[in-house]
């Protein structure tokens, strides 16, 4: 089987891994993102083929304490990535590096590892994450959004007639009950943000490759029907980039 690596990509409300030979995927999965998750992941996976853990998390070090510390008593070396000013052709716009969101730089060194030309990065998790890299690898600039949840959260906490049941709804047709104007309405939103972004990006840098992940990220596919034909998706984007970025350290 060879060397065998556990990717974890440590979101806000999931916990992605695989485990990746020489080869190529081996296997992997979703779990919640707490430290009873990890702990029963890791009781689960036979680890004794695996010679590292290779770390990405979008978490606070006080979340991320416990985590970690499950990490060292598992008895394999570990690295957890970091957002970098530079990677693989790709140049990060932050002037402090270390606000960006480790997901966010992963899925842009990913990303451009694939097309290596103009793209636009779409996560859409509990936040919604779009970034622009032109074709000579230079991060552009990007935008962080509220996620479909996260936008009917905001409005049942905040409102107090706006009421509404926990079903998704997914349509971008004009609602006709405060349900469906809620549940269309978050859609409407996500896909107006992407279509927006896309188009102010093909009108600096010209055509560019979009990639699309996250949670929802089927969802907002199948609403956006033709306009995403060109779309790739891309389950594993953020895993996808932990590799080139460890490698570079």
């Amino acid at each position: 089987m060879g060397l065998v690596s556990l990717e974890l990509d440590v979101g806000n409300s999931a916990l992605k891994w695989r485990l990746m030979s020489e080869a190529g995927r081996l296997q992997g999965g979703r779990v919640a993102s707490s430290p009873d998750a990890l702990r029963s992941l890791l009781d689960e996976l036979s680890l004794e083929n695996v010679t590292d853990i290779k770390v990405a998390s979008v978490g606070s070090v006080e979340r991320d304490e416990p985590l970690m510390h499950l990490l060292a008593t598992s008895g394999l070396p570990f690295k957890v990535a970091v957002s970098q000013s530079f990677c693989s052709g790709v140049r990060n716009s932050y002037a402090d590096t270390s606000r960006m969101g480790v997901d966010r730089w992963l899925a842009m060194v990913a990303a451009f590892g694939v097309c290596r030309r103009a793209c636009v990065v779409v996560d859409a998790g509990t936040a919604l994450t779009i970034d622009i890299v032109d074709g000579g690898g230079v991060h552009r600039g990007g935008y962080i959004i509220p996620g479909v949840a996260m936008s009917a959260r905001a409005l049942a906490e905040h409102t107090g007639r706006v009421r509404f049941d926990g079903a998704d709804k997914q349509s971008l047709a004009p609602g006709k009950d405060t349900e469906s104007c809620v549940h269309h309405g978050k859609w409407l939103a996500q896909y107006g943000a992407v279509q927006a972004a896309i188009e102010l990006a093909e009108a600096d840098q010209g055509p560019s490759e979009v990639f699309v992940t996250g949670g929802d990220a089927q969802g907002l596919i199948a609403l956006a029907g033709n306009y995403a034909r060109h779309w790739r998706y891309c389950e594993e984007l953020v895993l996808d980039g932990l590799a080139p970025v460890l490698a570079s350290y």
